[in-house]
């Protein structure tokens, strides 16, 4: 389902499941091989329904917060990602993908500089008003032993004459892979 207006990059609140007819699972695929994701998880992911369950609000301090929690068909655990909006780098880990350092922040209306073509995107005129998304996770390479970082930048994007949730992925692998993918996502409800 389309996203209704209602729903931007300052309210994400709401629930999202992977569109894999839209989105290169084939590309998603080879970043999840190069983070050293097996076989049968890999499989499960391709075969099963990846739902994203979004709770997006400002805390009483004024810090913009989105709280995800993923859940997967097949009998796959799902994981919840606690994501301030405040540019801190900080410490997770999770069963799939291991010790990882991340951060989030709001760029400015409008601020696509620094980013490489393919995350400036298509973004709608909202997007780009209210802020892009900017989240980077990489293996905590002390814990891990291995190294690899995802640059997203989340919007919304018209896709096929609909307005999508998409996630803009450059991945670079532990020898120095490059792959480019966007995950496009549709709106379930609130």
């Amino acid at each position: 389902m389309a996203l209704p207006s209602s729903i931007t990059t300052k309210n994400l609140s709401g629930r999202f499941t992977l569109n894999k007819t839209l989105s290169d699972t084939n590309a998603f695929d080879a970043i999840l091989i190069h983070e050293s994701i097996g076989w049968i998880k890999r499989k499960a992911f391709a075969i099963g329904t990846v739902t994203l369950t979004f709770k997006h609000y400002t805390d009483k301090d004024g810090v913009e917060h989105f709280d995800i929690d993923n859940h997967l068909t097949g009998g796959i655990p799902g994981t919840q990602e606690r994501r301030p909006v405040d540019s801190v780098e900080r410490e997770r880990s999770d069963m799939h993908f291991g010790p990882q350092l991340f951060y989030t922040k709001r760029r400015a209306p409008n601020d696509v500089e620094g980013l490489s073509e393919f995350l400036k995107g298509n973004w709608t005129e909202d997007t780009l008003e209210n802020g892009l998304l900017e989240t980077d996770v990489k293996s905590d390479t002390a814990k891990s032993r291995t190294s690899w970082l995802e640059r997203h930048v989340w919007g919304i994007e018209e896709v096929q004459g609909e307005r999508r949730f998409t996630r803009h992925i450059e991945f670079e692998g532990p020898k120095g892979q490059r792959l480019d993918t966007i995950m496009y996502f549709d709106y379930l409800g609130a």
